[in-house]
């Protein structure tokens, strides 16, 4: 699969539709193969936003009949909180949040950083280690995610209740 092709014409999909391509990837999780989109806008999306997404992207990949070998799961999300990572864009934008990020292989004697973004510049992200800095290219990433750090006085989202993890709506999460 075409990863890179299918992007283009997925973004193009989806901010014809009104929302920001954040970006795309492929897992296999219990045997199956996934493909998830991840869709935004300003004030975030609903679930009618992806469903209505995902009506449509459906159609663009079943007439892409070279887009995957075998059958595949569409998923269609808002980043979250923890809001993954594709671009160089991404990282300017979010200069001075923390980042969780997953290399290719080892660079510079680490597979995982977690570090604060401090912006990009000629190809490279650049992280601040705890007071140690990092030339990171981007072509060593494999992935990358935000990571959430609650401020103080911010009301929590979620509750615990008896072993479970229920949204303030009433919705369950696994």
């Amino acid at each position: 699969m075409d990863m890179e092709k299918i992007s283009g014409q997925l973004k193009t999909l989806v901010e014809s539709l009104g929302y920001e391509f954040v970006g795309a990837e492929t897992v296999k999780e219990a045997g199956s193969q996934i493909l998830r989109v991840y869709i935004d806008r300003d004030g975030g999306v609903g679930l009618d936003d992806c469903e209505r997404s995902a009506k449509e992207i459906g159609a663009l990949l079943d007439t892409a009949a070279d887009a995957f070998e075998d059958h595949y799961l569409l998923e269609v999300s808002s980043p979250g909180l923890e809001r993954p990572l594709f671009k160089a864009e991404d990282y300017a934008r979010f200069a001075g949040r923390p980042v969780n990020v997953r290399l290719k292989g080892v660079y510079e004697g680490r597979r995982r950083v977690t570090a604060v973004i401090e912006g990009v510049k000629d190809g490279s992200v650049l992280l601040d280690c705890g007071g140690e800095p990092l030339d990171l290219p981007l072509a060593e990433i494999q992935r990358a995610h935000l990571v959430y750090v609650e401020e103080k006085g911010q009301k929590k989202t979620f509750k615990k209740r008896g072993g479970k993890r229920l949204f303030n709506g009433g919705w369950t999460l696994f």
